[in-house]
């Protein structure tokens, strides 16, 4: 990658004039084109431990720059930055890479033999999945597929939450008001309706609250009546949420284990807690931790009655997660809400000693709605279901103003509905909240799924119109070349292909910081460049040798803008 590349000759430079400093080099990406490719603040950062002038630093270091030939000049620009510009040879040469790695380009082998788990999504079993499960799902299945794609095993684990005192509360309110056929015909909403039912009737008589927990006491024994319903609860509500991850599409788990998986894990946790004297005597009998220095709050895992809850299972979790897959890390996908949770889950499975694995809590903020009045609003929840299917049925009206003789028009509107759903997610800083509005989601002129849809679709275009002659490509034969390479000259072209390279280097960041808006924002600027380019260069003009150069950039942006949507789960129609 060519930013590390950089990075290595500047600290060759600073380790050559400056022995002894200990200073290594940062590299970014500079504001303006004006300002090169690659620049470094390192002769400021430098001068001031030495007690020396930045721009004389600067200076030196430039002057012992091994520079390559893939670099055309490096400049100096204010108190002592140093702008690093690639040269179009080079960028023509590697637009050629790129059409010759194709679906590959941006991949590696960074994870070879190292093995992620990403916990995401996370339903819960007997109730809908609302819009906030969106983010979980294809936050974490955006993750999932940027590791894999970087060479690492990764296993997808769906955490659904299957066991409590709400599934005996449920069994009482099945057998006294539920009927089977209609919880065959539309499971989450029945069973949805019992439990609330339960609670309603609850504030008639307070007496069935024993009466749910006594339920769910027979099924932790092992009743075989309450656990054959339970499993139907289970098995009927999962079939219903796999519909929706079918319609979102490219949703996958390698395992979907829900908490009632760890019940016969959680004893050697609570003997290991007990036996180190983490877990210590609370209120009325209950164990907890306490953390030294009280630097969290007590953390409960088990409650005086002997009963078990999710802090224990998540801790059962860590443990078997550890020994089963031996991970470097393990991601758990949940929204900020859960911060506490997590902070205590870490610190207690550290204490105890479960596991050497790095645990990461890859917060999300919440979901905002820029208008309040959505059709979709039922109670409280804002059902997934609704939002994405009103999101197609929008997508299909604009592919239809747009394109009435498309012939696909209603797979390419659900990809590009889906698409947008998701890429309004995607495209946001996971920290802050998010904010979901339909006229930005779907406008084909700024930064959203469908415009970078429209854009690959454009850019192939223009490729099935060229039939003179083979692309400057690599990878077809030298005979079917054109006698003369065109090196890309002209400002547009240079402005996107200087984009390109960067892929991977983006890919490796936004891995680190688990953040897909990263790729998100990326693609936007090389479709917007591609716009540049496009408006501006006459690609099917001119010298055959120019049309095979521009047409070798076209394909290479055709590839980004596939293989980067690819990683968000968003698909990339050829027509539009």
């Amino acid at each position: 990658m060519l930013k590390e590349e950089v990075k290595k000759l500047i600290d060759a430079a600073i380790k050559k004039c400056f022995p002894g400093a200990a200073v290594l080099a940062k590299v970014e990406y500079p504001a303006t084109p004006e300002h090169g490719d690659y620049a470094s603040a390192c002769a400021l950062e430098l001068a001031k431990k030495e007690g020396a002038n930045p721009r004389e630093v600067a200076e030196k270091i430039v002057a012992a720059l091994k520079t390559p030939d893939w670099i055309s000049k490096v400049e100096i620009a204010g108190p002592g930055f140093i702008n690093f510009f690639i040269a179009p040879k080079f960028l023509t040469e590697f637009v050629c890479e790129i059409d010759k790695a194709g679906e590959k380009f941006g991949s590696g082998q960074d994870g070879k033999g190292k093995t992620i788990v990403i916990d995401f999504s996370q339903p819960n079993i007997a109730k809908p999945l609302g819009i906030h499960h969106l983010l979980s799902t294809i936050i974490g299945q955006s993750l999932y597929n940027l590791y894999k794609f970087l060479g690492y095993k990764c296993v997808g684990v769906n955490h659904i939450g299957d066991w409590g005192t709400q599934f005996g509360k449920l069994t009482y309110a099945y057998r006294k008001w539920g009927d089977r056929a209609a919880v065959e015909k539309n499971p989450i909403a029945e069973l949805l309706k019992l439990y609330v039912k339960f609670h309603e009737e609850v504030e008639k008589d307070a007496s069935l609250e024993d009466r749910g927990r006594e339920e769910f006491r027979k099924l932790e024994k092992g009743d075989e009546e309450n656990k054959k319903l339970w499993e139907w609860f289970c098995r009927v509500s999962m079939e219903e949420v796999q519909k929706t991850y079918d319609y979102l599409g490219g949703i996958h788990f390698d395992h979907t284990q829900g908490e009632s998986f760890y019940e016969d894990k959680m004893e050697e946790i609570l003997e290991l807690g007990k036996l180190k004297k983490v877990f210590v005597k609370g209120e009325e009998g209950s164990l907890i931790v306490k953390f030294p220095g009280d630097k969290y709050p007590p953390y409960l895992v088990q409650k005086s009655d002997g009963a078990t809850l999710y802090s224990t299972r998540d801790l059962a979790a860590v443990n078997y997660r550890t020994k089963t897959w031996h991970p470097e890390k393990i991601l758990y996908v949940v929204d900020v809400a859960q911060s506490l949770h997590f902070q205590q889950l870490f610190e207690t499975a550290k204490i105890l000693g479960l596991s050497k694995t790095q645990l990461i809590h890859v917060i999300f903020g919440r979901m905002q709605f820029k208008d309040k009045k959505m059709s979709t609003r039922k109670g409280n929840i804002v059902l997934l279901d609704e939002v994405l299917k009103e999101s197609v049925a929008k997508a299909l009206k604009i592919v239809e103003e747009k394109n009435p003789d498309l012939k696909n028009k209603e797979s390419v509107a659900h990809a590009v509905g889906v698409g947008a759903a998701k890429y309004t997610v995607l495209s946001q800083n996971r920290t802050t909240n998010i904010v979901f509005d339909w006229e930005k989601m779907l406008t084909l002129s700024g930064n959203s799924a469908p415009y970078l849809q429209y854009v690959y679709a454009r850019a192939k275009s223009i490729l099935r119109k060229n039939s003179k002659f083979k692309i400057q490509n690599p990878k077809h034969k030298p005979e079917a070349q054109n006698s003369k390479k065109y090196i890309l000259k002209e400002p547009q072209e240079l402005a996107l292909a200087r984009l390109l390279p960067k892929f991977p280097e983006i890919l490796r960041h936004a891995a680190g910081e688990y953040k897909p808006n990263m790729i998100a924002g990326y693609l936007f600027e090389v479709a917007s460049a591609f716009n540049g380019f496009y408006n501006s260069v006459p690609v099917l003009q001119g010298a055959e040798s120019e049309q095979a150069g521009r047409l070798a950039l076209v394909e290479a942006t055709t590839i980004v803008l596939k293989n980067g949507l690819n990683l968000l789960g968003i698909e990339t129609p050829e027509e539009m």
